[in-house]
């Protein structure tokens, strides 16, 4: 049974008549001197295209090849179909189209020249990755799945140091849980299960201090964050075991390095020239390191064989999480009040059911009832 609403179907057919125009813009109709796979009104679809498709589909198994070639073929076919209507009502020369064009050429030209830069980066030495390794106890050598009991609340920012007082005297959390309702405060708890890699790598040194049954708080204004790590399970990960890890993230790091100097060079030697507007935020420096979302974010085997990000950067500066690309069960994932960022990868496969708890602001007392 087709389960497509007409709303669905619409926005299907113009995502498809979008990448459509894109590909008659960036292809101009060229013939591929490689082989044909069909014609469509005399204009060729090749074997180069459909293994370019094919490449792009992670996870795919060679058995699975074949049928999986049929299905770009068709879908190329549908596409030049939309692509020469498109371009008979004359889509292409309308000016959205136009900059999507634009943006999409910018992208690619941009992506390919940080990649081909990248492939000139070393493969990391074994010194350096035995040095990570160490450096990074918690995660690794004494790498630990933690449970945490966590509140987020909201008080006066004169009773923050009583609470700080309490929490990190050893009081439990019940205690602190009828702490926050003696004050009225707006405030919610949650507990959740987290291996190290999970956790930021910024918070990770003080939560792997903790003593089970003690916690910390951590506060912006009148924002609390209070954390008790209520039991822990050694899950140490040897040398061997996290060398592929710890190999993706310092190759990872390394062309990050490689894009930052370039880009850094090119910007020297190039002229660059703000309008009005824009004199004073161009003063403060770049905002965002936009070449960072080249990469993907490394991971490696935990021991229930879950896939789990390996963390990319100081966890202070904000998060990053990617859920398994294989999951059956249910997955829950639980982001902090206190983080500036947040990034959250859905899995390739979806699971049975994902929740993404973002930190909202914490209920009024009236909510809670």
């Amino acid at each position: 049974m087709n389960k497509d609403t007409p709303l669905r179907q619409t926005v299907r057919t113009a995502t498809v008549v979008s990448v459509a125009v894109l590909l008659a813009a960036c292809t101009g109709h060229k013939k591929d001197a490689t082989q044909s796979a069909a014609r469509v009104d005399g204009t060729e679809i090749t074997v180069h295209q459909i293994n370019y498709r094919l490449q792009r589909e992670r996870g795919l198994r060679p058995e699975q090849q074949e049928e999986a070639g049929r299905k770009v073929l068709e879908q190329l076919i549908d596409e030049q179909l939309i692509v020469d209507k498109a371009e008979k009502t004359k889509m292409d020369l309308e000016p959205a189209a136009q900059q999507a064009i634009d943006a999409a050429r910018r992208e690619v030209l941009a992506r390919a020249y940080v990649e081909q830069a990248a492939q000139t980066v070393p493969a990391p030495s074994e010194a350096a990755m035995h040095a990570y390794f160490d450096a990074n106890d918690a995660l690794f050598a004494h790498r630990r799945i933690y449970t945490l009991q966590e509140y987020l609340g909201k008080v006066p920012e004169d009773r923050i140091p009583a609470l700080r007082a309490m929490v990190e005297g050893g009081r439990p959390p019940e205690e602190t849980e009828a702490w926050f309702k003696a004050q009225g405060a707006a405030f919610r708890g949650q507990q959740s299960t987290h291996p190290a890699e999970q956790i930021p790598l910024g918070s990770l040194k003080e939560i792997a201090a903790i003593v089970p049954g003690h916690g910390l708080v951590a506060s912006a204004g009148s924002q609390v964050h209070v954390t008790y790590v209520t039991s822990r399970t050694d899950a140490p990960v040897n040398f061997e075991r996290a060398k592929p890890a710890i190999t993706q993230f310092l190759t990872i790091e390394a062309r990050h390095k490689v894009t930052d100097a370039n880009v850094a060079a090119l910007r020297t030697a190039a002229k660059i020239e703000y309008s009005a507007p824009f004199q004073a935020l161009a003063a403060s420096g770049p905002a965002l390191a936009t070449t960072r979302d080249i990469e993907a974010t490394p991971q490696f085997e935990a021991a229930s064989g879950t896939r789990v990000s390996l963390p990319a950067s100081n966890g202070a500066s904000g998060v990053q999480v990617v859920l398994p690309a294989t999951t059956t069960s249910g997955v829950q994932v639980s982001l902090p009040q206190s983080q500036q960022g947040v990034r959250v990868s859905l899995p390739a496969t979806p699971a049975s059911s994902v929740e993404v708890r973002l930190p909202a602001p914490p209920p009024t007392d009236a909510s809670k009832k």
